[in-house]
């Protein structure tokens, strides 16, 4: 998804690095997405169940969320398949803090998702930070690991020097390259949840914002809206 190049050298110590943090990257992508998840809403009827004929059901049989392609959106529709059971929705989606409710269409409601606090939007921008912090983290334990390697094949004489030079320089412009990916990756997560207003944590991660639209990252946007079904 998100891919890493050697533009120096293309020596094993620096192609291991970048495979390593090439799967941090990803690995990244998929913690982000569950920062904020919209799995909680889209799995709302999951475990209720609703008395029908005198017996218990599933709820999600008789009514089902529908996030449309942006879970991230200030609104969802309830697609209901038996009209017996609206009543029941309807309180389950209050007791989850859904309140403004359109219920024109008997068969398909409308619902708008509460605001997010102040204290809310805070709590994720610094979720979303403490995991871009962690990957920087990994990222500079494998840079440092190769480092290491490097050295030591240099004293049992694995590598010439020059060739070791070239490496160098090779894992500080990978490291760089991916803390920076991190950094994009990061913002684009917390723009898709908190919205415009995202306050930078100094002038290099407002100018990595400038980012957030490139085709470099279109995949891994549209990765980050993903909601997984739940597994039965």
């Amino acid at each position: 998804m998100i891919k890493l190049s050697l533009k120096k050298s293309d020596d094993s110590y620096s192609t291991a690095a970048m495979e390593r943090m090439v799967d941090e990257i990803n690995a990244l992508i998929g913690r982000l997405n569950e920062a904020g998840s919209a799995l909680a809403t889209k799995n709302l009827f999951h475990r209720e169940t609703v008395q029908i004929e005198n017996k218990p059901r599933s709820m999600r049989d008789f009514a089902e969320v529908d996030l449309g392609p942006d879970p991230t959106a200030g609104t969802f529709v309830v697609i209901i398949h038996n009209e017996s059971v609206l009543t029941n929705v309807i309180t389950i989606l209050k007791e989850n803090g859904f309140i403004n409710i359109d219920t024109s269409d008997r068969r398909k409601l409308r619902v708008v998702k509460p605001r997010l606090t102040i204290q809310q939007e805070e709590d994720l921008e610094n979720q979303i930070k403490r995991l871009g912090k962690n990957s920087m983290s990994k990222v500079s334990s494998i840079k440092a690991d190769a480092m290491q390697r490097l050295t030591a094949a240099i004293k049992a004489e694995y590598i010439d020097p020059p060739v070791a030079q070239k490496a160098r320089v090779q894992l500080d412009e990978l490291g760089d390259e991916a803390r920076k990916h991190i950094v994009v990756l990061s913002l684009i997560r917390r723009k898709q949840l908190v919205g415009g207003g995202i306050t930078f944590d100094g002038p290099e991660e407002e100018s990595l914002y400038r980012r957030i639209n490139d085709s470099t990252y279109k995949e891994a946007t549209a990765e980050l809206l993903k909601v997984e079904a739940p597994s039965e």
